[in-house]
């Protein structure tokens, strides 16, 4: 069987153009699109540009706070903290990125800052070495 080459860059591994929502859309319509994109993360635009990513988790927690979660808007719940790379980072910085801003998603955004993709740390662990992955998990999971 030939071998299927390995990505060398974040647009070899990224999710092309995932759906997304504005900073306005209520955290419902957010919940229909993990459900209905089988996903658990949502990035939020602007005029095409990543202002944040709304994940099911952050959804879970903040659950508890606001008994209206469902109605109230996706930027009262979302992070705001945009970690990005281009579609030409290598995947070397791409782990790099992953294990120094603590995060398990990174979107891919063009020059101009407009969204692409998004990149699951699954997306690129399975390309590292057994020890690479196990540094940024680490890196992930020790920080708050």
């Amino acid at each position: 069987l030939p071998q299927t080459p390995r990505p060398m860059a974040a647009a070899g591994v990224m999710t092309h153009s995932p759906r997304t929502c504005s900073p306005f859309s209520s955290v419902l319509e957010a919940v229909m699109i993990f459900r209905d994109a089988d996903c658990g993360a949502v990035p939020v635009v602007d005029a095409g540009k990543p202002v944040g990513v709304l994940t099911d988790r952050d959804v879970a927690l903040a659950l508890a706070d606001h008994p209206d979660l469902a109605s109230r808007p996706v930027s009262e719940v979302m992070s705001a903290d945009v970690v990005s790379v281009t579609p030409e980072t290598p995947l070397a910085e791409v782990k790099e990125a992953f294990g120094a801003n603590a995060v398990r998603r990174l979107l891919v955004a063009d020059r101009d800052g407009q969204l692409l993709g998004i990149i699951a740390f699954a997306d690129v662990a399975q390309y590292l070495p057994d020890r690479a992955v196990g540094e940024v998990v680490t890196d992930v999971v020790t920080q708050p």
